[in-house]
């Protein structure tokens, strides 16, 4: 992640490029902000943790594990600030792409491909490792129950509105905090008042005991050698220097990352942090530029938005650079043998002597190349373009260049960190949702934009900004009070960020883990029918975008050959990149626009009224076979979801207008998310919240197999997916059988045991996991969050794999309330195991197989014999 090779070259110039800092400081009370990646530290604590990932995950270890690392960073005196990102900006999707096949897709088909016996060693398993489909959720529930039992102002949860990494810079230079993290982006972006980026696998954790607490009897509290001169016989025994340092060790123990010591509550352990921090102004200083043209230096060398650092697949063309946006740009600023350390100081020396020869301090790069003075950014960057490019200028095509810079541009602009407008703050220290914070807001929905200029509170208001003028003022009451509603949820992580994926950009990233190859993917057997209810109260509560309007639509009605049409003079030298320029200059000066003169306000063409008529359409990329392959669902609207199940909608009381889901009773939200799971029982709505989901889950995930079967009742593969109550039991004991209050147990014996890994428990684990993020997602666009939890973070699959492989006892201790709110209405749905025989049983059956086959021999007459028969009778 990141800009590529920057975190190599960082670590080769560590001694120039960082310092050192030691905590806790010699002053307790001034404590440290640290911004945390949110997405990095969930990746290090599970490869630092060596958690298991092939069985679906070790929640319980993983919330252990979180709750030691942030009770010890708090204890040396850090306030943490986790920032998470928010929905996927459309410039990152090819480079999405390329990371989900090549990191889970590709993973996960040489997982299958393999024997079992190699696919279960420590290396193997360490080189195909996969990040947990229901990592996320966990972390961010533990994270926000610790925020409550900690002291107040201690810990905080901020969502990104988009990418996080801007985010978490721009609000560690209002908050004067480090950024902790495993992205070098952290180095490239800067803000004012920003202290520089941590890499999280630099910390080192020292645990020193306090020689005091075993000082027995002579010698120097200070000293390590405690023991006496001589022994009881009068003699001094001899001691070694290794038995010295030996001995030295035991009174301090390092941890290299993020896991401190485990030791850490014995009596008189001092424990202490030193992290390496990197600041972007010192880079910028070594690399001889200024740090604002880090971000182009960024671009230049390749980061997540240009595409990745590899140099395979045919070159690209115009239209697969400005419109399919491949990944390859790279290849055109650099040769094969040149390593991306060299590739930064080739980017750094080119800046470096286009901005000499600007200011008239030096000869110009390429003076063929350069054809007019650099007056502007813009102008920078098609210099620094030119200058790199590899290939002479007449052999590119017409635009090429053009496409490239415009690529190279957009990348830049996704480091902008705008500085808040400081004197026109909307809010104060309280947040939208009525919370006290240390920061203050710069508006009541966002603590770093105004409202207008918030990504978020723009996407969710698509409805209101539809409105005719004479619609009633209530009607728009309504959908800001939904807005306001999801605002307050998506800010205190109630509301999963992907989900507005498909409200921002109509798109769809569902999770993909662990699964079998060779079937259908889960995400579209299983998620995609409860994904289906999130687009219909996703469109009626807020609106989705319209799906684009065909080329051709509008060429359909007959034109009128008498018809007159303006002449328009072209000039042939606009500029094709003056929009970019316009963004760029909107950065540099968002101050310039306002004396109120905005842009016209755009009439309604033809294009946006056949959008509007047309059915509205989510790309969803999940997999398909070995490659993650787009496909479009049609949304359906709620009114006729509604209808599928008989389920009335409440309609406003003055106007009857339909009421989002959101604004409905609570009863009714509960009970709508039942029946959209197919799952509307007295027995099951009786269920307890903390339970609810993971019985939805199992439900319909057995509800789902049971009708691919009876689709296909000739398809043995189809009859082989059905559930068995085994199967089901073992799931509600791994969750809910005998534990310790709220972590579930592993007996040491499991623990230390290797639990087989079959490859039907697998794909059981992978319907599990699809059905439990949409139900949870589905929960979180009702608003049935934090009410209805994700019991995620009680499932240990080497448990859930242990139990499906033998160990009946606990199987069987299930409550039986529980067990009949997954089998009321599902009696058919499970597979019965097949009826193991004695050998008695075996040997009768075959014996009267053959006691009839010779009776219906001697039976048959011989004129019904076949012409094959009697030859057949005349050989023997």
């Amino acid at each position: 992640m990141g800009v590529h090779g920057l975190t190599t070259y960082l670590r080769e110039h560590k001694p120039i490029l960082s310092r050192t800092v030691h905590l806790p400081l010699q002053h307790p009370n001034e404590p440290v902000p640290i911004v945390v990646d949110g997405w990095s530290f969930i990746y290090e604590v599970v490869e630092f943790g060596n958690l298991p990932w092939a069985y679906g995950g070790e929640y319980p270890d993983l919330a252990q594990l979180i709750c030691q690392i942030v009770r010890a960073w708090v204890g040396v005196g850090i306030t943490l600030h986790f920032v998470f990102d928010g929905p996927y900006p459309t410039l990152k999707f090819p480079t999405l792409v390329s990371r989900i096949t090549r990191n889970r897709i590709q993973n996960g088909l040489l997982f299958f491909r393999t024997s079992s016996v190699a696919r279960s060693t420590p290396r193997f398993l360490h080189e195909t490792a996969m990040l947990p489909p229901m990592a996320y959720s966990v972390c961010l529930d533990t994270l926000t129950a610790m925020a409550s039992e900690l002291p107040h102002g201690k810990l905080h949860i901020h969502i990104a509105d988009e990418e996080g990494d801007p985010y978490a810079v721009a609000l560690a230079g209002r908050l004067q905090a480090y950024v902790a993290g495993q992205d070098s982006d952290f180095v490239v972006l800067n803000a004012e008042g920003y202290q520089g980026y941590i890499p999280l696998d630099e910390m080192v954790w020292i645990l020193t005991q306090n020689p005091s607490t075993n000082w027995e009897g002579e010698g120097s509290v200070y000293s390590v050698d405690t023991e006496a001169d001589v022994n009881d016989d009068g003699f001094k025994p001899a001691r070694s220097g290794k038995k010295r340092q030996k001995r030295a060790a035991v009174h301090q123990e390092a941890g290299h990352g993020i896991l401190p010591p485990s030791e850490t509550s014995e009596q008189g352990a001092q424990l202490t942090l030193s992290f390496t921090a990197y600041s972007p102004s010192t880079l910028a200083s070594h690399l001889g530029i200024p740090t604002s043209l880090l971000p182009l230096l960024g671009a230049l060398v390749g980061n997540d938005f240009t595409g990745a650092s590899d140099d395979s697949g045919p070159p690209a063309t115009a239209v697969d650079i400005r419109t399919n946006r491949r990944a390859d740009l790279q290849r055109l600023f650099f040769e094969r043998q040149l390593t991306l350390g060299q590739r930064i100081a080739r980017v750094a020396s080119t800046l470096k002597e286009l901005l000499a020869t600007a200011f008239g301090q030096g000869a110009a790069p390429h003076k063929k190349r350069v054809k007019k003075q650099i007056g502007s950014v813009m102008d920078l960057i098609d210099a620094a373009v030119t200058a790199l490019l590899l290939r002479p200028l007449d052999t590119f095509a017409t635009g090429e260049r053009e496409a490239i810079v415009e690529r190279v541009v957009e990348a830049t602009l996704q480091y902008a960190v705008p500085k808040p407008p400081e004197d026109d703050m909307e809010g104060s220290s309280e947040r939208g949702d009525g919370e006290r914070e240390d920061l203050d807001w710069v508006s009541c929905v966002c603590p770093l934009h105004l409202s207008e200029s918030c990504p978020l509170f723009t996407s969710l208001s698509r409805l209101a900004s539809q409105q005719p003028r004479e619609a009633a003022k209530s009607v728009a009451d309504l959908h800001a009070s939904v807005r306001r509603e999801y605002i307050v949820a998506y800010r205190r992580g109630q509301l999963n960020p992907h989900i507005f994926d498909a409200v921002q950009s109509a798109t769809t990233w569902p999770g993909v883990f662990l699964e079998d190859p060779d079937k259908e993917c889960v995400q579209r057997s299983i998620g995609r029918p409860i994904r289906e209810w999130i687009y219909a109260v996703l469109d009626a509560s807020v609106g989705l975008p319209n799906a684009p309007v065909p080329e051709d639509a509008e060429d359909d009605e007959e034109e009128d050959e008498d018809e007159l049409i303006d002449v328009v003079e072209e000039d042939d030298d606009i500029d094709p990149l003056a929009r970019l320029r316009g963004a760029l200059k909107e950065l540099d000066d968002p101050d310039e626009d306002e004396d109120g003169q905005g842009p016209p306000l755009s009439v309604p063409s033809v294009s946006s009224t056949l959008a509007s008529s047309r059915p509205k359409i989510i790309t969803e990329y999940i997999r398909r076979g070995t490659r993650l392959a787009p496909e479009e669902v049609t949304v359906t609207s709620l009114a006729e979801m509604l209808k599928s199940i008989s389920f009335e909608c409440p309609v406003h009381p003055h106007t009857s207008f339909p009421l989002p889901p959101p604004l409905w009773p609570e009863d009714m939200r509960r009970s709508l998310l039942l029946a959209a799971m197919k799952s509307n029982h007295a027995v099951v709505a009786s269920l307890p919240d903390d339970r609810l989901l993971a019985v939805l889950a199992l439900r319909f995930v057995v509800h789902q197999m049971h009708a691919r079967a009876l689709e296909n009742p000739g398809v043995k593969e189809r009859q082989m997916e059905r559930w068995t109550q085994a199967e089901a039991r073992a799931f509600l004991a791994c969750l809910f059988g005998p534990h310790d209050g709220s972590v579930a147990v592993v007996s040491e014996d499991q623990k230390g045991a290797t639990v087989p890994i079959q490859e039907r428990h697998v794909q059981l684990v992978a319907q599990l996991s699809a059905a439990l993020d949409a139900a949870e997602q589905l929960s979180h666009v009702l608003l049935l969050a934090p009410k209805i939890t994700n019991p995620a973070r009680l499932f240990s699959g080497r448990r859930f794999h242990a139990l499906l492989a033998g160990s009946t006892a606990e199987v069987g201790a299930v409550e039986e309330g529980l067990w009949r709110a997954c089998w009321q209405g599902l009696e058919g749905a499970y597979a019965e195991l097949p009826q193991r025989r004695s050998k008695k049983e075996k040997k009768a059956t075959a014996v009267g197989a053959d006691v009839s086959r010779a009776k219906g021999k001697a039976k048959r007459p011989i004129a019904a014999a076949s012409m094959f028969e009697l030859l057949g009778d005349a050989e023997a």
